[in-house]
């Protein structure tokens, strides 16, 4: 269900309901921040009433700090991910999240404990091969610091919210005036002629003295700063520098495997299917059927009010005994493969339950296991190793001279980089941490060697300073052949300007366009119900024709501009036709009303959401602020 109604958002829709709740669940590899300041049920705001706790704040920093991580990896600056710089935009969405999910209660927007718990079961964060796995579900939760009825309870204000956003967006319409009006100007299309004056042809044959160069960098030095720079020599400690090194036999491969096995029990599985009644009069019917040995697929599409099931004919995949409500498993656990239940009550309503099938989990080969086993084992010695060099490198490295023998005695890699800014690092050396220590005056000014700079749990970094320029102005030499290009280039552009100009002269004067660029030499270009966009020079001149005004009947608009390389282009514009919405096909129509009406939606979900948020009643503690 949970993913039904994702898929149901889109376009603009999507993006601000994604902005409102999607960073609230982060499912995969989030571990639960464990060094929140101040009581975990410490209060940080109240929203019409309802608390935000500390611990809800910190566990949503983590999840956004995550990712962020995810996204531009390790090497991300330290401030943009620090307490500091999350906690404000972070405190705002959970406050807007807790506003909404208020509006959805009171709307009355509820879900049913089975589409909680099919919606649970259908996250692929919690399955291995595309079913459950509860091992996985047990572990991510443990990571995350749920307990399985906290994560429930989120994963049914989420779904709550959602039907809520749902509401909004897919109410909205949009009018076939505000239809015609995108259109026309969407798929408005223009004719023009246009030449293109090259600016390269040209070059070669333009001259720059010196004295125009050193006049140019005299007025314009401000172009040519130069940041301070540092070059360094560094170790970088990561288990995987030591993994690729190490050998594993396929004994201990075997003796791992061995192990595993005595540690492996099998675990039943159980597939169930249901019918759901939620109005109890329809109990004695239902059974009547069943009992009549009618399809129970067919009939869970007929009668089960569990909207994510009854179009699967009640198939709610498989479980291990700790997926359903206890009565529902306990039920489920007593039925032969084919079977189907006695009425069954749960919080969510009346139950006929049929297990459609059983199995049971077998053992892995030691083909399946070996390659995993190996890995494992790699890991385990890498870290190791990991961690006696990391307690070494300390040691090895205070007052060293270069960091090539730590290097060697170490058994890693001496990395070394040239001149750099604070900006132009690369890798682990665009880091905030490796920046802020390669720039500090101990290690830069001093020549000390930096202290050892954790950035994770398994990754490390020592460095020192071997090179340093301080900021200033390039030298003219250093430069020179940029400001030759650049003279050059405008020189070039000035020439090609004044016969662009006298091209429009002669136009106006009543030349043809065609004749006049063949005397000139140039190519004539046509271009016909060409619409918006494109690329490179071309999406410039697109650009140029789509600006200008749309010439009276029977005139043409001559222009004459520079695109972003220099190079000059006349065009003359011929004609302008607004795009049709009639000329459309009816799918095509179709597709543009609903994009539309999504857009309204979109917009509508917004100020909801603003006006809700101006209308409560929210006091900010001060630790919060």
């Amino acid at each position: 269900m949970l993913q039904s109604m994702r898929d149901n958002l889109k376009g603009t829709a999507a993006i601000i309901v994604a902005a409102f709740f999607g960073f609230i669940m982060v499912i995969g590899g989030v571990d639960f921040f464990t060094g929140a300041s101040g009581g975990a049920t410490d209060a940080v705001a109240e929203v019409n009433g309802e608390k935000i706790t500390n611990l809800d704040l910190q566990r949503a920093i983590q999840n956004r700090r995550n990712m962020i991580i995810s996204q531009y990896g390790e090497d991300v600056p330290v401030d943009l991910i620090s307490d500091e710089q999350l906690r404000e935009p972070v405190l705002r969405q959970l406050i807007s999240s807790s506003v909404m999910r208020q509006a959805a209660q009171e709307s009355g927007m509820v879900m049913s404990s089975v589409a909680v718990d099919k919606a649970i079961v259908e996250i692929p964060a919690f399955q291995v091969n595309g079913s459950f796995d509860p091992q996985m579900y047990r572990d991510a939760l443990r990571r995350m610091g749920y307990s399985a009825t906290g994560f429930r309870q989120i994963m049914e204000n989420d779904l709550a919210l959602q039907q809520y956003a749902n509401s909004v967006v897919e109410s909205a319409f949009t009018t076939q005036a505000d239809a015609e009006q995108i259109v026309a100007a969407s798929m408005e299309e223009r004719d023009f002629d246009y030449v293109v004056m090259p600016v390269e042809g040209m070059l070669a044959e333009v001259e720059v003295s010196d004295t125009e160069v050193e006049q140019y960098y005299q007025e314009n030095q401000g172009q040519y700063q130069r940041p301070e720079q540092v070059a360094v020599e560094y170790i970088e400690l990561t288990p995987q520098v030591f993994a690729n090194n190490v050998d594993i036999s396929e004994g201990d491969v075997r003796a791992q495997y061995a192990q595993e096995l005595k540690g492996f029990s099998s675990e039943l599985r159980r597939r169930a299917a249901h019918i759901l009644l939620e109005d109890a009069d329809k109990v004695t019917e239902v059974q009547s059927k069943i009992d009549a040995g009618e399809d129970f697929a067919e009939l869970a599409k007929t009668y089960s009010q569990d909207v994510g099931s009854s179009d699967e004919g009640g198939d709610l995949g498989y479980t291990e005994g700790d997926v359903f409500p206890e009565a529902f498993e306990r039920a489920l656990a007593s039925l032969e493969v084919g079977q189907v239940s006695v009425p069954v009550t749960t919080d969510s309503g009346t139950h006929f339950i049929k297990l459609l099938e059983v199995e049971e989990s077998k053992a892995p080969s030691f083909e399946e296991r070996q390659a995993a086993i190996e890995d494992q084992l790699r890991a385990a010695v890498a870290e190791r190793e990991f961690v006696d060099a990391l307690t070494r490198l300390a040691d090895l490295a205070y007052n060293a001279d270069s960091l090539a023998e730590p290097a060697e005695a170490l058994g890693v890699p001496l990395k070394v980089e040239g001149l750099f800014s604070r900006q132009s690092g690369s890798g682990v050396l665009s880091n905030g941490q490796v920046v802020e220590a390669a720039f500090s005056a101990e290690v830069k000014e001093d020549g000390n060697t930096s202290d050892v700079i954790n950035l994770n749990n398994e990754h490390s970094v020592v460095l020192r300073v071997t090179d340093s320029k301080p900021a200033g102005t390039y030298p003219l030499e250093e430069v020179r052949q940029q400001i030759v290009a650049r003279l050059k280039r405008d020189k070039a552009s000035e020439q090609l300007a004044k016969q662009a100009e006298a091209f429009k002269e002669k136009f106006s004067a009543g030349g043809s366009f065609a004749e006049l660029a063949g005397q000139e030499g140039l190519t004539l270009e046509t271009s016909e119900k060409t619409r918006r966009g494109g690329f490179a020079q071309r999406g410039e001149i697109n650009a140029k024709a789509f600006s200008l005004p749309a010439p009276a009947t029977g005139s043409e608009e001559l222009t004459t501009f520079a695109t972003t390389n220099g190079d000059l282009v006349v065009l003359d514009l011929r004609g302008v036709r607004p795009g049709q919405l009639s000329q459309q096909s009816k799918e095509q129509r179709q597709a543009l009303m609903q994009q539309l009406a999504s857009v309204n939606g979109g917009a509508e979900l917004a100020a909801i959401q603003r006006f809700l948020s101006d209308q409560a009643k929210v006091d900010l503690e001060s630790s919060a602020e």
